[in-house]
């Protein structure tokens, strides 16, 4: 076995490019970057405070994952998503989300529960407040707290992936009426969450994120379609 003379040096636990590119699906996910909205490999970078080469890299990475685009002048873009892409995404996301549920029911221990529970309630408060930003990231650790119990690398992989192309449609904008009715069929569908979790009742447990996921899918794409018929 070879000799070592020096010593090794630290190991980091994420490269520059995974910390660039967990930045950038944040700004996906929180609504930072819109659907339609355009930047560049420069100007993610000025902003993160990196050169372009891990900016590049991570954008590779998205692009592959369909999360973004670049057009022909190199500007990069979040893909605009018609309405036949976000039905067949929401069926996506259902299969998997639905199956992440049930495992995670199977598994999920009582202190996780718990927290779900915390998380729950959190989320509404924050709704009744207004704390539109809050909420958003509180939905997102509801899910993922969930998903992570299922205990299924693969699988958790792949919801991640379906949430960074949903994520933009996600944060959408859809006005005070719209918003409040979104909001409210996501406590309901939380809590049903808590109950079935509560209960180890696998089903019920899918039932509720089916119910989240495609009320929302709905309320977003009658948005749509109202926006649609306001144009000129």
């Amino acid at each position: 076995m070879t000799e070592l003379s020096s010593p090794p040096r630290p190991l980091k636990t994420v490269s520059l490019t995974g910390q660039v590119y967990d930045a950038i699906a944040e700004m996906l996910l929180d609504g930072t970057l819109k659907p339609s909205s355009r930047t560049s490999i420069r100007e993610l970078g000025e902003h993160l405070g990196v050169s372009t080469m891990p900016v590049r890299e991570a954008i590779g990475r998205l692009i592959a994952q369909g999360a973004l685009a670049i057009q022909r002048n190199k500007a990069v873009i979040v893909p605009a998503m018609a309405p036949e892409d976000l039905r067949d995404l929401v069926r996506t996301r259902v299969l998997l989300e639905c199956e992440a549920a049930r495992l995670a029911t199977d598994r999920i221990p009582e202190s996780a529960i718990h927290r779900i529970r915390e998380l729950h309630e959190q989320f509404s408060r924050e709704l009744s407040a207004n704390n539109r930003a809050e909420a958003l990231t509180l939905n997102r650790r509801l899910h993922f707290t969930l998903y992570d119990e299922a205990r299924s690398p693969s699988l958790r992989q792949l919801i991640a992936i379906s949430w960074l192309r949903a994520g933009p449609m996600i944060s959408l904008d859809l006005g005070p009426h719209n918003a409040i009715e979104r909001a409210s069929h996501s406590v309901d569908a939380h809590g049903q969450l808590v109950e079935a979790l509560q209960a180890r009742d696998r089903e019920a447990a899918a039932a509720a994120i089916r119910l989240d996921i495609t009320t929302a899918a709905e309320i977003i794409l009658e948005h749509l379609a109202h926006a649609g018929e306001s144009q000129p």
